[in-house]
């Protein structure tokens, strides 16, 4: 038996898988600890009651997924809307330094797991689904980027690049702290720190990512949220266009981030207000629906035959994360306290999340009772918006010299 749904039912059932998992993830505290998205969790839930069905050869499901692709790109457009230029030059060299450190690790994570899946004779763009577009993307850009994958021949790149995803939260959660303890402990960090005459240091406890103070949601506003979202969606449509004339294949939601942080950035220079709080919480919307409707749809009977690469890869990812965090990042970051926190940070958004890395970071300085407001002011910067423009190029220009035969 096939049950099909029509656009409406398919949103509705993202909807409400996504607050079957919401309701879960608050009731499993080892879910909530590893920061484990409630589309997810909801998602995978609902995946395996569809495996269960395909493999008894009882009934099955389709979808219509229309809408997807509008709640991702809307999602992704509120990125484009964080990347403030005055945000960034605030932090000064430090992020620039992280966001350089990141985007190595990047191109390392996609070299590992394409050699990897060569070794075993798979298709080199499903070794990319389990190298940073699952683990420095996160399971948003594993959505985003995997059905392109799959386009290229990348064949159950989605099952595979989700499951390397929720493998990244966990892990990013487990490892990010001990890399801190570990950094501290072994070069006596905690001790009190002296400024040498001449170095002039940022204050980067009186800096802040947004000049709003509060976080409450005007209702007022979020029309006009709204519209700046399904304006810098639509321009970047054509932005997208442009793109696509040179022959480059790039998912459909990179104009929109780049639509929107002109928009940003032009506001502010022209003091036209930008409703970021209202924006942020309406891509918060976007991006549960969107996961919730992709994971949903997993075919994950796909990943049998792929279990034993997949494992190798994502061990190996884990070691060499954990080898660049403790030792490149930690060092270009300066060798202290921060730095050691940073490192900590860098490991759980570069293996699962930005909310990992924000959480471990609060373990590691709740533990020694010193705060680093450096490491709090920059991680959210570079983890949060800044790979995510990374990534598009980065991860794009990889995949086409793949196809084009150069790699």
């Amino acid at each position: 038996m096939v049950i099909s749904l029509n656009l409406i039912q398919s949103v509705c059932l993202g909807v409400v898988v996504f607050l079957v998992g919401q309701f879960i993830v608050k009731k499993v505290r080892f879910l909530d600890t590893y920061c484990i998205p409630a589309p997810v969790v909801g998602g995978l839930l609902f995946a395996i009651i569809h495996l269960i069905g395909v493999q008894t050869g009882t009934y099955s499901f389709t979808f219509d997924y229309s809408m997807k692709e509008f709640f991702m790109i809307a999602f992704f457009s509120t990125i484009g809307f964080s990347a403030s230029l005055k945000v960034i030059k605030k932090g000064g060299v430090a992020i620039v330094i992280l966001f350089l450190v990141s985007s190595v690790m990047l191109v390392i994570q996609n070299v590992w797991g394409v050699a990897i899946a060569r070794v075993f004779g798979l298709h080199p763009l499903l070794g990319m689904c389990a190298g940073s577009i699952s683990l420095m993307g996160g399971v948003g850009s594993s959505a985003a980027f995997a059905p392109l994958m799959e386009q290229n021949g990348a064949v159950g790149g989605l099952p595979f690049a989700i499951a390397s995803a929720t493998f990244g939260l966990v892990m990013g959660g487990l490892v990010s702290g001990p890399i801190a303890k570990f950094l501290i402990e072994r070069r006596k960090l905690n001790e009190a720190v002296t400024v040498k005459a001449g170095h002039s240091q940022v204050d980067y406890s009186s800096l802040t990512a947004e000049d709003e103070e509060a976080t409450v949601i005007e209702v007022s506003k979020m029309h006009k949220a709204f519209f700046q979202i399904v304006i810098a969606m639509g321009f970047g449509s054509i932005i997208s266009l442009l793109i696509s004339k040179t022959g480059l294949l790039f998912p459909a939601y990179v104009g929109a981030i780049f639509a929107a942080a002109i928009i940003r950035n032009g506001g502010e220079k022209l003091h036209i207000e930008i409703c970021t709080k209202e924006i942020d919480a309406l891509g918060n919307l976007f991006l549960n629906i969107f996961l919730a409707m992709t994971i949903m749809g997993l075919e994950i009977w796909k990943l049998a035959e792929v279990a034993v690469p997949l494992l190798v890869i994502l061990i190996g990812q884990v070691i060499l994360l954990a080898i660049f965090a403790a030792g490149v990042v930690f060092f270009f970051c300066g060798r202290d306290y921060d730095a050691a926190v940073m490192s900590a940070g860098f490991y759980g958004y570069a293996m699962g999340a930005t909310p990992n890395a924000m959480a471990s970071m609060n373990a590691v300085v709740e533990h020694y009772g010193r705060p680093s407001p450096k490491a709090f002011f920059t991680v959210p910067i570079v983890g949060g918006f800044l790979m995510d423009f990374a990534m598009a190029i980065l991860i794009v220009g990889h995949m086409n010299l793949i196809l084009a035969g150069v790699l």
